[in-house]
């Protein structure tokens, strides 16, 4: 038995130098191209230490254990600046993506419930220069419809490009900007708008005849409403003190030669420009408002804990922007370049809810190196 053990292993040997072999051929190369010893390091490096000798001392950065990080870009001390930095950098490359839809097909289930299935096409872009261009026909379009600097708009929509259009629009025309999760209920709809006393609301054709239509009449503030779609509503069902608008109508309002002249009254760092509606999970929502040194703050921390963010990167956007986290990652993406395909949780993977049988989620189609997550994400993936 035993003479039977080695004969097997020295029959064996030659198999096992020809993996050693292979093994250091592949792993040299490998370990000295990728620079793993240096990703250890910064790995292992310290982060972070208490700012006193006293027990339970809150942490901070070893860059910035002195003083908290504040801007992260010189002279961006606003959100319409950290926009114009990114143009004059990234005027050419692709900043905004949206899949096209091909069809969709009503899926008999089991149970015998219908799911809606979607079909959907390649992600088509919008360059840096395409965005700026729509920025400033909204921007001209809504101050003829007599919006004024500092005046509020109130944005109830699901995620997609056409929400962070408006925001970025919103930033350099100093409209402080109030929003309202798409999942709230029509009481907590309802209560926001009131509250806010907004005259100006963008929203969804889904949301507009969902939640919106029944609300309207115990709104008395609102006097515009535009919606984002490419879809044709009938005016006749809504109430006769507001004017309704689509965004195209509006940026095509903004490109006539009257209102060529219109120029975007700059926000200073110390105005309003955003009141964040909470989810409305423990009662009522609340509004909290934040400045825009507020946001550049928060978004210089981000942006120090991923190093090498740029112009390579691609990330997808599914969250809901109404929440600071989605929000401020995708200002910081478009601020270095990265672009940024939009996406749901119902559409994100090939075995998501929305997605045909067959077709491809958006993950697979857009191959992102970022995405935001929180744990309710992850278990849906």
């Amino acid at each position: 038995m035993k003479l039977r053990l080695e004969v097997r292993a020295i029959l064996l040997l030659p198999v096992y130098l020809l993996i050693y072999v292979y093994s250091m051929l592949v792993f040299i190369p490998w370990y000295f191209l990728t620079d793993v010893k240096k990703k250890k390091a910064m790995a292992k490096r310290l982060k972070a230490k208490p700012t006193s000798d006293k027990p339970g001392s809150p942490y901070r950065s070893v860059t910035h254990l002195d003083s908290l990080a504040h801007i992260n870009i010189p002279g961006a001390d606003t959100l319409d600046k950290l926009f114009d930095h990114a143009l004059a950098k990234f005027e050419k490359k692709d900043c905004l993506g949206t899949r096209e839809i091909l069809s969709e097909e009503n899926e008999m289930q089991p149970n015998g419930k219908v799911f809606k299935k979607l079909i959907l096409g390649t992600y088509r872009w919008l360059s840096y220069e395409e965005v700026h261009e729509k920025m400033n026909r909204l921007g001209r379009g809504m101050t003829a419809l007599g919006l004024t600097p500092k005046s509020t708009v109130v944005i109830f929509c699901e995620t997609r490009a056409e929400w962070m259009i408006m925001a970025l629009t919103c930033f350099k025309y100093n409209f402080p900007l109030i929003t309202l999760y798409a999942t709230l209920g029509e009481e907590a709809v309802t209560y926001g708008l009131n509250e806010c006393e907004a005259a100006y609301l963008v929203t969804s054709v889904e949301l507009l005849e969902s939640k919106l239509k029944t609300a309207l009449p115990q709104v008395s503030c609102l006097k515009h409403i535009i919606y984002v779609d490419n879809k044709s509503i009938n005016k006749a069902e809504y109430p006769d003190t507001l004017e309704i608008h689509s965004m195209q109508t509006v940026e095509e309002l903004g490109a006539k030669p009257e209102n060529s002249s219109i120029l975007p009254s700059r926000p200073a760092p110390s105005d309003l420009a955003l009141v964040m509606y909470t989810s409305g999970s423990t009662g009522r929502p609340k509004g909290v408002m934040m400045v825009h040194k507020n946001l550049i703050a928060g978004m210089t921390g981000q942006c120090e804990r991923i190093p090498g963010l740029g112009s390579k990167d691609t990330y997808i956007g599914y969250l809901p922007l109404a929440h600071v986290l989605e929000l401020t990652a995708e200002i910081s993406c478009i601020t270095y370049g990265c672009r940024i395909g939009y996406s749901s949780p119902l559409t994100l993977s090939d075995q998501s809810s929305k997605i045909k049988k067959g077709s491809k989620g958006d993950c697979t189609v857009l191959r992102p190196t970022l995405m935001a997550a929180v744990p309710v994400s992850m278990q849906q993936i």
